[in-house]
């Protein structure tokens, strides 16, 4: 009858909609049961670390806030964590661990019961070398890889993480004593349910004992292949060594000639066991110039202008021209550097300096030429000597006139620090002497020595706070004081000695105040530098010091201290610096307050 009175087409929608109404009604009631968030609970485990991996593994854990839409949904998302739940039980060495997971009828927790069992300890772990199928003796080893070198300790717990990481130890070890091809055959780890431990049996093959072959450059442009026979660190014919690849590739890549090297060799040793070397290279700029701004509360407005040649003839010879002018220094210098010369690691610079300064104490123009040997004795000291013709005239001083030296510059710099730009750990220690002779009437002669040493600790572990401290000490034997000439006297009071006190004026004073110089130096300087977000920072210092007439410090004449706070902009060429100081013994000759500003920290 109902239909009767209805089109077809309406009996029909009708019809639809109330199937789909009652498939929705029974899906919904379905959903119902899992529609809130679940509850996990993990059993068996008191330990916070082990607990964390555990949960880290569990999907149950990591998707709670996302239940599945059914009940057999979680239950095939429980079956999962048992064996996501025991790998991860494996890897601490737990061989013997148990999961088992409970969920209540609605789903609405779930039970993680685990018994960890014992942890295996590695009792063995055994080495199998081969070649062509056979077993060939430890002997073909000149230096035998023991399990110390493995970082493998017999008795501790068998975690898979120790035993791959050995394997790449093992790998590298056979590299270092030239074979380039080892590579493991096999692993064969067995977990010994009755014994509950673990022995591990490891299969190699070194493959043959290689030698460095013929070595050829490809992407040379500006560069002779001459430079870069200067920098191998290997030589042709000697046992295949990953660590000269390596001293090679930092020596090249430190000359700043390029901008990208790669070091390789082929793909199999050719005959006789050599292995044929390439170096691939792309040239970068090898010209800069550059300018710069700057100030002090000490030597006014300043400009700076630098030029460099870093390959001059091909061969990474470098010739820069470097002036800085400021209101009461002018400086100028021409430096050619010739790397490597006679041997590694071992530079000899040519400098033609000028210099004309205006202080308190004294007038200086001085013209030098010096030839300076700098070589490198280990990866932390360095030495440098050589000689100098410095030709000074002094005026305005206690001591004029026109003086024509011969110098021996000696230097001995040792450092362990982590970093020339920003250090925030390690020592360096620097010794200078420089023997100085007045070659034409009256002749006299002296030595200017010093000491400087500085230590550097990070204070909290991401290195953002760092305690810094400086010591310097100097002494000039010799001729007597009044023979010195005064720009070669000691002074301090500037941007890195003695900060808030005038400028070169901290010395023994003469009439009117006049600086005299001293021919002792004692400063010790204390820092607390923080990291403040990603480019800036605050420091905080602390400077005591003096400088005496005579050539030991007479401490009991007292000790001038300062005081002060700085800013730092960090750029990828060292930290723009800010320094405000204020003296603490302030004379009568000082300003109330100094102002720095200037590249790189004050040490």
């Amino acid at each position: 009858m109902f239909r009767k009175l209805l089109p077809f087409w309406a009996y029909t929608l009708a019809r639809r909609l109330h199937q789909l109404l009652f498939v929705a009604v029974v899906l919904l009631g379905v959903i119902s049961e899992l529609w809130a968030d679940y509850e996990v609970r993990f059993e068996g485990i008191s330990e916070e670390e082990t607990l964390k991996l555990v949960k880290s593994a569990s999907q149950l854990e990591k998707l709670k806030e996302s239940p599945p839409a059914t009940l057999v949904g979680l239950k095939r998302r429980a079956d999962g964590d048992v064996a996501n739940i025991v790998q991860a039980l494996h890897s601490l060495a737990y061989y013997d661990a148990k999961v088992e997971i409970t969920l209540d009828p609605n789903g609405s927790h779930a039970v993680v019961h685990i018994e960890l069992g014992p942890v295996y300890p590695l009792v063995a772990y055994n080495i199998r070398y081969v070649r062509d199928g056979e077993d060939i003796p430890d002997d073909f080893l000149t230096c035998p890889i023991t399990l110390e070198d493995l970082k493998i300790k017999v008795g501790d717990p068998a975690l898979p993480e120790t035993i791959l990481a050995a394997e790449d130890t093992l790998l590298d070890q056979l590299n270092l004593q030239g074979f380039a091809f080892a590579s493991i055959q096999k692993r064969d780890v067995f977990a010994d349910q009755q014994a509950k431990n673990v022995i591990v049996w490891i299969i190699v093959e070194p493959g043959p004992l290689s030698y460095f072959g013929p070595t050829k450059m490809t992407g040379l442009e500006r560069i002779h292949e001459q430079f870069f026979f200067r920098k191998l660190r290997w030589t042709q014919g000697e046992v295949y060594d990953p660590r000269k690849i390596e001293k090679t590739q930092e020596a090249l890549e430190l000359s700043g000639l390029f901008r990208s090297v790669n070091i390789s060799h082929a793909e199999k040793p050719v005959e006789g066991n050599i292995l044929p070397m390439e170096i691939s290279v792309l040239e970068g700029k090898q010209r800069s110039v550059g300018f710069g701004l700057n100030y002090t509360t000490a030597l006014g407005p300043g400009f700076t202008a630098e030029w460099e040649d870093r390959n001059v003839r091909g061969e990474g010879q470098r010739l820069s021209i470097r002036t800085d002018i400021w209101r009461k220094l002018q400086e100028g210098s021409i430096t050619y550097v010739i790397p490597d010369f006679k041997r590694q690691e071992q530079n000899l610079i040519w400098s033609l300096d000028y210099e004309h300064e205006r202080t308190k104490a004294f007038i200086e123009t001085s013209c030098s030429f010096s030839g300076t040997i700098e070589r490198k004795l280990s990866e932390k000291l360095r030495v440098s000597y050589g000689g100098m013709y410095k030709l000074l005239r002094s005026q305005r001083s206690d001591h004029n006139g026109i003086f024509d030296l011969i110098k021996i510059p000696l230097k001995l710099r040792w450092t362990n620090t982590d970093s020339l730009l920003e250090p925030t750990r390690g020592e360096t220690v620097q010794l200078q002497a420089i023997p100085s002779i007045q070659i034409f009437s009256p002749k006299f002669a002296y030595s200017i020595n010093s000491f400087t040493g500085t230590i550097y600790r990070s204070l909290t572990p991401d290195k953002r706070h760092v305690f810094a401290a400086k010591l310097m000490w100097g002494t000039i034997i010799g001729a007597n004081k009044h023979e010195i000439p005064p720009p070669e006297r000691f002074y301090a009071g500037s941007e890195n000695t003695l900060r808030g006190y005038r400028y070169m004026t901290v010395s023994p004073l003469g009439h009117d105040d006049k600086p005299l110089g001293g021919r002792s130096l004692f400063i010790y300087s204390l820092e607390l530098r923080n990291r403040i977000g990603k480019n800036f920072g605050l420091v905080w210092f602390y400077d005591v010091g003096n400088v005496y007439k005579d050539f030991y410090p007479e401490f009991k004449k007292g000790l001038l201290q300062s005081v002060g706070a700085g800013l730092r902009y960090y750029t990828p060429i060292g930290p723009l610096r800010l320094d405000i100081a204020v003296p603490l013994n302030k004379r009568h000759i000082d300003n109330s307050l100094e102002a720095y500003f200037s590249i790189g920290q004050s040490f």
